[in-house]
């Protein structure tokens, strides 16, 4: 890689980082090119040497986004054990987690605003929950059972997630938390 093609790749490496904060601060719509490539440190024209259309930088950006609050859940799949359904639940509805907009999950971040986003925007979504229904699944059991299961269980935990970011009370966001993670629970513990 030639000197002009690292700069480049630098440059598109700080516009990603730039709109996927953005994105978890503000949401989709606050990202506007030319305020990007200024939070950035460059020019609005050198966008287009970078990504074909805005709709593939936030495509982008979005993937980025996931990547940070997948980085949170990952280690617990990383060892030979496999863990549990509490831990991945505990992982998820964390307060601290929930609170990171910038680096928390992602999917709830733009779960709101996806009817809104473009197709790519939406694919990128589409295969994050994918990947965090296969993980979930493997904590609960085997086949399409614990697939719907697991699909049910993100379902909940991502409105828990967006509801207690809403809500605006600190008191009440632990309240959504804790009587959503104890329902997970305890449907896991009466299906036994």
């Amino acid at each position: 890689m030639g000197h002009s093609q690292a700069e480049k790749a630098a440059s598109r490496e700080r516009i990603l980082d730039a709109a996927a904060r953005q994105i978890g601060e503000q949401g989709l719509d606050s990202v506007a090119v030319a305020e990007l490539m200024q939070n950035a440190g460059l020019t609005k024209g050198a966008f287009y040497g970078h990504f074909e259309s805005r709709d593939e930088m936030i495509a982008e950006a979005a993937k980025r986004a996931m990547q940070k609050g997948q980085s949170k859940i990952d280690p617990l799949f990383s060892g030979k054990k496999k863990p549990t359904l509490q831990q991945v639940v505990d992982a998820w509805l964390d307060p601290e987690h929930v609170q990171n907009l910038t680096g928390g999950c992602g999917i709830c971040t733009l779960a709101g605003e996806a009817r809104y986003a473009g197709p790519m925007v939406q694919q990128v979504i589409a295969d994050q929950f994918k990947t965090n229904v296969q993980q979930i699944a493997q904590t609960i059991g085997a086949g399409e059972a614990a697939i719907a299961r697991a699909t049910a269980i993100l379902t909940a935990m991502v409105g828990a997630v967006s509801m207690s970011r809403a809500v605006g009370d600190p008191t009440v966001a632990r309240e959504i938390l804790a009587s959503a993670r104890a329902l997970i629970l305890q449907t896991r513990a009466a299906e036994k």
